[in-house]
Formats: structure tokens, C-alpha cells, sequence
């Protein structure tokens, strides 16, 4: 044979090599996608592939099927290790495959960021030859971080991708990214074409999917045909769900006896993975049933068992302790005697009912009436922090959860001012001391829920407190004022026409900056507060930032605190906020392509470089950073150390939650003591849990 001819039979062959190892990866993975840990060994595609592998003797391959196969059964820092390992042996031809992995042991094991750069690379691979499950998977881990217009634009992507073979899972993932985008219908349409894809191995998953999204819209009966629907899969892993889901849409048409059934059905299944949803459930079932020995025997077999999303353990304790309820009816009132008197059926609910009456009474006051007794803060000229962390992750775990968001109070001669009022506010506020009473204004600074979600909680508060104390004329007896960027005053809508707890709401302009003095408003604030526009994205273009004077009694400036809210950095913001005392810098999360590049900057945030250059054109008295991000670590003092030395201004603090700032004479008070320290001499200590709260310690609380 010639040469060139053994050159092309020899290149026909590492084609077909090629071509036949990718193949077998493909069927492995689609063979290890039911594994989760179930599995101890590969099965029949993955050892085809592990013996192919082998033949050639290519060792790099056999480790990349075996790191494949562990990050499918959940074992992902053995898939990176694995993939660590192999990395540098991996011919350039089977990267993306490398990294494709990758991506799927970094999103099992929570790591998101990660999990999209590997995709990412493996989409910049043009050797890889089904980009179709990299943006999907792509798709997935943009969701898990919260970003799902991102995640449907891959989903877009992986649908164009003419050689992907699984469409019916992408459409079910599409539905799941525009639900969590609040577009239901949307959302509809996408199961549909999903469960349209005759090689959709898993229609069951997108039968529930659709179930319950019909049941948020009300429609049960159509979410009961789904979930049946469900149940009709044969290769539905974890139909335990579908049938709790059928119960509680059962429950919700009053179809009792079937509801118990579905849910008796659910416990059978034991793969089901959270039963305690699925007792508490049947007790709540039981209970309209009326059959109140069997709700008592579920609610104690929910506390006995796992509660994987948390939540069911309280629901069940607290419809135990109902249910327990044996509170004799005593000292009723007239109207109560009259309810007592009311016929009944005869059955043990018209007990619970008396132990509710007569709990009514036991208790007296109301928890409004309680919470009006409760004096005030003492604080005064102060600018409290009751802002822990920023963005949706403080919405991560349960009630107790370690990332607690919020906002600023800034409280000056008598006046509370709410500022950026996000996740948490109310809850910092009243840990902080704080009473309703003392808000007199909230201003809203752009419309990202991190910045206004307790909105209407604060507006529904103020409504009931003027309601009990307008005729009083004491304090929080007036109406409030809000003042609001367009974008919010667009999206919010309150529950009255013509509040009269609310003065007219502001809305602040981002054309020209225009000064608003509240001092001339009916509402007397003696605050001035100058909003300028800012660059924070296109879907909020009318965010703000602000400065914001304290005046006296005569209407002149005492202190000027600048405000950046959240921000990329702008030639212009500078002249904003040259002249402030204090200056809030909203930080967020740095990129580590800005930490290698000076020159770099981020898009919608000040960043790290961005923060450094606004510290250095304002020089403010005092600097503190807020807006830090605790999606990967908490960096807050490190990145404090930095700006220090980067920007050359030595008195930045991190912004950190109960960090209480006197005014005007910028003493902070002493976390331990509540001794009022200078600024300059106070110390910041970190942590004593991971991403709780910092302390603000005046030199008497340290050990010298």
C-alpha cells in the first residue's frame, strides 16, 4: 500500500474510533442517568465503553467513563478528582468531554459558577459534538443560580441544535425556567411540547411538573388528570410524588376519601423522598374528615419521619398541638355564648371549635394591641445597617438561614427614614430595636426585590398602626411618605385606592437631578434628599442612587451621606457624591477577571475596581461597603483590606448588619458594649459563624 493511502486508512480509522468511542460515551451516560447512587458497578453500555476504551488503550478514557459514572451516582468530588487526574493526559480532541463532566459534578455538588464555566468551555470546543446537552445542562445550573431568562436562552439554544435527540427534556426544564420567571402559561406550553417528544424517557416528571402548575392557577381538576397522567408512566422513579400532589389536589376539590387514599399510595413508594409532606398532609385530611384519632396518629408518623425541604415538621407540630387543644371554655363573652349555643352536628370538631373560642379569649389583646405597648428604640441620629447580605441567595435555606438580606434606617431628629427595603428588612429592623411608629418615610431606590420586597410588608404595618393610633396624634398617628424610582412605582400596586396612612407617593425622577426637600413637605422631615440616575441594567433603567443631607432647624446641612444603590461604575457618578461625609458603596460580588485586570470593570455593579476608583475620586470622611454577595465565601473584610490600600482611603469599613453609625459625629456603637467609639479606633472582628454577622468593638472589648 502507498504512503498516502496508509495515512488515509490510518486517519479512516482513528475517525472511526472516534466516532464509536462517543457513541458508547453517550449511551453510558444516558444508561447512568437513573443510577443516583443506586448503582455499584457500571452496567452493560458503560463496561461496552470501558471495553473499547480499554482495547484501544486509552487510559484517559476509561477515567473520564468512570468519573461520569460517580458524578451520576452523586459521588462529585470523586468525579473531580477523577477529572483533575486525567485532565493533563486528555488529548485535546476529548476536552470538551473533560469538561463536560466536569460541569455536571460541579452543579451536583451546589458549585454553579463553576458549573457554567465548564460548560461554557465546552461549548467553545467545536470538537464536541453534541452542544445540545451542554446548554441544556448549561441551562440548568444558569437556573440553580437564579438567573432564568439566562437559562431559557440556553434552552432556546439546545432546542436549535439539530443533532440533540432529547428535546422532551429540555422542554420540561424550559417550564420549570418560566415558572420560576412567573410565566405559568408559558410554562404550560413548554410540558406540552414536552410530553409531544415520543423519545421522552421521563413524560411522568413533566406530567407532575404541568399538575402542579394548574393547581397554582386554581385549575385542580385539569392538575388531578395531570397527575394521574403522571402515574400512568411506567418509568416514573419517584411516583410518591405525583401521588402526594394527586392527594392535595383531591383535598382541595373536598374529595376526601380518595385524597387519603393518594397519600396512603405515596407512603408506599420507597423511593419517595419526602414522606414527612405526605403524613402532614393526610392529617390535614383527616382532620377535614373529621377522623381525628387517625390525624393525630399521622401528624406523630410526619415528626418520625424525614422532612426534606423543611417546613413539614412545623406544620405538623403545630396541627398536633391543635389538635391536642383541650382549653375549657370559660368567662365568655355574650357573643361567644351565642356562638357556643349554635347547633352542631354532634361531631369532635365542634370541640376544637370551643378551644379556639375559648383561646380567644384567654388571650385578650391582640397582637397589634401587644406590639403597641412595646416602647420605641432608644436611638436617635443614627444610621443603622440592617443589611446582611445582597441578591436572592439570602432566600437559601429555612427560616433560620444564615444569609439574612435588608436595608438601611436612618433615624435623625426624631425621623425614621427606611432605605432599600429587601429581604429581611422587617425582621432586622425589629431585631434591632425598632418600632413601626418610628418610620416616617421609606425611599426606593431601583426595582430589584432585594431592594424592595418588605415594601408592602412596611406598607401594611403603617396601615395598621395609623388605624389604631390616628386618633391619638401620637407618634406614628401620621401618614407616611414614599418616595420611589419609576420602575417600582409601576410595579407595585397597594390594596387601597386612597390610603390615608400614605401621603401621595414621590415619584423620583432619573432625569436631572432635582432636589426633594421633605422639610417642605406636610410630612416636615428635615431631610433633603437629591436622586441622580445610575447604571444598573436594562430591565430596571430608571434606578437610582442618591445623596441625602440631614439638615437643622433652619434648614442647613449638617451631614451628607451618598448612596451609590447598586451600580456599575460611570465617569460621572463622582460628581454625584464628591461632596458626602459618609458614602454607602454598594460592592456585590468581584470577578476574578477584575482581581487579575486592573482595567476591568463589571457590568451592573461598582465590583471591586469600580468601588476602589469611587473611594478614590470622593475621598469621603467615612467609606462603608455594603452589598456583599455570599454566593461563594464571605470576602468582606479581605475586600475592605484591599480598597484600603487600592484607593488610598484608609477609613473603610465593611457595612455590616446592626452596624449602628451615631450622626453627625460618626461614632459607631460597640457591638459588645454599645459604647459610642470613634470611628477611626473602632475594630471589626469577623464572624464567629460562617457568613453570620460582623462586630463593631470598641477598644475596651479587645485584648490590647
Amino acid at each position: 500500500m502507498q504512503p498516502s493511502l496508509q495515512k488515509m486508512a490510518s486517519k479512516r480509522s482513528n475517525d472511526d474510533h472516534e466516532a464509536e468511542f462517543s457513541r458508547l460515551f453517550w449511551a453510558a451516560r444516558k444508561e447512568q442517568t437513573p443510577l443516583k447512587g443506586k448503582a455499584l458497578a457500571p452496567d452493560v453500555a458503560s463496561k461496552a465503553a470501558m471495553a473499547f476504551a480499554d482495547a484501544q488503550g486509552w487510559e484517559w478514557a476509561k477515567a473520564l467513563i468512570e468519573a461520569s459514572r460517580v458524578s451520576r451516582m452523586g459521588e462529585f468530588d470523586k468525579a473531580l478528582k477523577l477529572a483533575a487526574e486525567t485532565e493533563l493526559k486528555m488529548p485535546e480532541r476529548w476536552q470538551g468531554f473533560l469538561h463536560f463532566v466536569r460541569g455536571s459534578a460541579f452543579h451536583g455538588s451546589g458549585q454553579h459558577e463553576e458549573a457554567i464555566k465548564s460548560y461554557r468551555r465546552v461549548l467553545d470546543d467545536p470538537q464536541f459534538d453534541q452542544p445540545g446537552y451542554a446548554w441544556t445542562n448549561l441551562g440548568l445550573a444558569l437556573l440553580a443560580k437564579g438567573e432564568p431568562d439566562e437559562a431559557i436562552k440556553a434552552y432556546g439554544k439546545a432546542l436549535e441544535d439539530p443533532n440533540y435527540a432529547t428535546h422532551g427534556n429540555t422542554w420540561n426544564n424550559l417550564g420549570i425556567a418560566l415558572v420560576a420567571k412567573g410565566e405559568p402559561d408559558e410554562a404550560i406550553k413548554a410540558y406540552g411540547k414536552a410530553l409531544e417528544d415520543p423519545n421522552f424517557t421521563s413524560p411522568g416528571i413533566a406530567w407532575t411538573n404541568l399538575g402542579l402548575v394548574l393547581a397554582a392557577k386554581g385549575e385542580h381538576g385539569e392538575a388531578i388528570k395531570a397527575y394521574r397522567q403522571a402515574l400512568a408512566d411506567p418509568n416514573y422513579a419517584t411516583p410518591g410524588t405525583a401521588w402526594t400532589n394527586l392527594g392535595i389536589a383531591l383535598r382541595a376539590t373536598g374529595e376526601h376519601d380518595e385524597a387519603i387514599q393518594a397519600f396512603r399510595q405515596a407512603l408506599n413508594d420507597p423511593n419517595y423522598h419526602n414522606p414527612a409532606k405526605a403524613w402532614t398532609n393526610l392529617a390535614q385530611t383527616y382532620v377535614d374528615a373529621g377522623k381525628l384519632e387517625d390525624a393525630e396518629s399521622a401528624y406523630q408518623k410526619a415528626l418520625a419521619s424525614a422532612d426534606t425541604h423543611g417546613g413539614d415538621h412545623a406544620r405538623a407540630r403545630r396541627g398536633l398541638q391543635i389538635l391536642r387543644s383541650k382549653i375549657v371554655p370559660t368567662a365568655l363573652s355574650p357573643d361567644d355564648r351565642a356562638m357556643m349555643a349554635r347547633p352542631t352536628s354532634g361531631s369532635d370538631t365542634a370541640e376544637i371549635e370551643d378551644g379556639i373560642i375559648a383561646a380567644i379569649n384567654e388571650a385578650g389583646d391582640t397582637q397589634y394591641d401587644r406590639y403597641i405597648k412595646k416602647v420605641d428604640s432608644e436611638r436617635d441620629n443614627t444610621l443603622s445597617i440592617l443589611r446582611g447580605w445582597s441578591s436572592a441567595v439570602t432566600l437559601l435555606e429555612g427560616s433560620e438561614r444564615r444569609w439574612r438580606g435588608g436595608g438601611y434606617f436612618l433615624k435623625w431628629r426624631g425621623y425614621g427614614i427606611v432605605i432599600d427595603p429587601g429581604f429581611d428588612f422587617l425582621r432586622n429592623f425589629h431585631d434591632a430595636g425598632y418600632h413601626g411608629r418610628e418610620i416616617a418615610a421609606v425611599v426606593v431606590s431601583h426595582n430589584h426585590p432585594d431592594h424592595n420586597s418588605d415594601l408592602k410588608h412596611i406598607d401594611d404595618l403603617r396601615y395598621e398602626l395609623y388605624k389604631r393610633l390616628a386618633s391619638t396624634k401620637g407618634p406614628g398617628s401620621k401618614p407616611y411618605v414614599l418616595l420611589w424610582d419609576e420602575d417600582t412605582s409601576t410595579a407595585t400596586k397597594f390594596g387601597f385606592d386612597k390610603p390615608q396612612h400614605q401621603h401621595p407617593p414621590i415619584v423620583m425622577g432619573s432625569g436631572f437631578p432635582q432636589p426633594l426637600h421633605l422639610g417642605e413637605h406636610p410630612a416636615k422631615i428635615p431631610v433633603r434628599i437629591t436622586p441622580f440616575k445610575v447604571n444598573h441594567g436594562t430591565d430596571v433603567q430608571h434606578a437610582l442612587g442618591m445623596m441625602v443631607e440631614l439638615l437643622d432647624n433652619k434648614g442647613k446641612t449638617v451631614l451628607r451621606i451618598g448612596y451609590t444603590a447598586d451600580t456599575a461604575y460611570f465617569a460621572d457618578l463622582q460628581q454625584h457624591l464628591s461632596k458626602c461625609d459618609v458614602l454607602i458603596a454598594h460592592i456585590s460580588q468581584p470577578t476574578i477577571e477584575e482581581l487579575r485586570d486592573a482595567s476591568k470593570l463589571k457590568d451592573v455593579h461598582l465590583g471591586y475596581r469600580g468601588t476602589a476608583r469611587l473611594l478614590k475620586e470622593c475621598k469621603p470622611n467615612l467609606a462603608l461597603i455594603g452589598e456583599f454577595w455570599a454566593g461563594f465565601t464571605d470576602l468582606r473584610i479581605p475586600l475592605v483590606k484591599g480598597l484600603r490600600q487600592l484607593s488610598g482611603v484608609k477609613d473603610v469599613l465593611p457595612a455590616g448588619l446592626a452596624m449602628h453609625l451615631r450622626l453627625p459625629s460618626l461614632d459607631i456603637e460597640c457591638t459588645e458594649c454599645r459604647k459610642l467609639t470613634p470611628f477611626p479606633e473602632v475594630k471589626v472582628a469577623p464572624p464567629t459563624d460562617k457568613f453570620g454577622s460582623l462586630a463593631y468593638l470598641c477598644q475596651g472589648c479587645t485584648l490590647g
